[in-house]
């Protein structure tokens, strides 16, 4: 979700960009050749190759604005009320909605499935970080009200800050959250889909992994019917939440590991 930002910023730039795969299933984003450009040892992280030497931008909200700005695009104002209304916004997921969602998906989807008695040890966590993702995502909702596009006077326009909230508030089935009662988020959400920089931005980088025959996260969020045999799979394992558990277990058979072992419970052009 975090990588969606970059992808879809560089696909609404019009940019020629490279991908390279970080293995986050190998710990890759660890190794010191990675952690150079990115000390925190996350993804995303950008490496413009246009500048010499090299310049390497970390953290999605930083490249937004590094990349809007390198390019002068209108996806950033440049006067300052205008500027600072769609940062604002960038700030709030950044320090809001992407956090607690991301918690919430952690915990239902992670962590749950693997931890003894989770019920009393888990509960509260899960019931913590769901209200706070759903009244973020009423924030958003309404603050959609009467608007096309996040910022920007009368219905707004498109800017960074509605890549910014994107990838996370279309993920609201993995986190599980029901928001048929958000009309302007659900409009908001349809609109920006329906972008052709959208559709190719959140098909980078294109691999599963949950092996050759797996899906990509972009294929399990919109195909209905994966998702119901995922969530009668989980049923039938007797786990309250689907999750990466189910996932490996039904495109893996078990032959690697999954993203989920990481919880422990004691319980030659000049590109982008």
């Amino acid at each position: 979700m975090n990588n969606w930002k970059v992808s879809m910023m560089l696909e609404e730039l019009q940019v020629p960009y490279d991908v390279i795969l970080v293995d986050l299933m190998k710990n890759a984003q660890k190794n010191p050749s990675y952690m150079k450009n990115n000390p925190n040892g996350r993804t995303p992280t950008l490496i413009d190759n246009t500048v010499d030497p090299p310049f390497p931008v970390f953290e999605s909200g930083a490249i937004l604005i590094y990349l809007a700005e390198k390019f002068k695009s209108t996806l950033l104002p440049k006067d300052v009320r205008g500027k600072s209304e769609v940062i604002q916004w960038v700030m709030w997921q950044m320090s809001g909605l992407g956090p607690m969602m991301g918690q919430t998906m952690y915990f239902k989807r992670i962590a749950y499935p693997v931890t003894k008695d989770p019920d009393t040890r888990l509960g509260f966590s899960v019931e913590r970080f769901e209200k706070e993702t759903i009244r973020l995502l009423k924030t958003l909702d309404s603050r959609l009200e009467k608007r096309d596009f996040i910022c920007g006077a009368g219905r707004g326009q498109l800017s960074i800050a509605d890549i910014s909230c994107y990838g996370y508030a279309c993920s609201h089935w993995w986190t599980g959250i029901d928001v048929s009662k958000m009309p302007h988020l659900l409009t908001w959400l349809k609109t920006m889909s329906e972008r052709e920089a959208t559709k190719n931005g959140v098909r980078v980088p294109g691999t599963s992994n949950l092996g050759p025959k797996g899906p990509i996260f972009e294929e399990l969020r919109v195909n209905k019917e994966l998702q119901k045999s995922l969530e009668a799979h989980a049923k039938e394992k007797g786990r309250m939440f689907f999750g990466w558990s189910d996932l490996t277990e039904i495109f893996l058979k078990g032959s690697q590991a999954g993203p989920w072992t990481t919880h422990v419970s004691d319980s030659k052009g000049k590109k982008i």
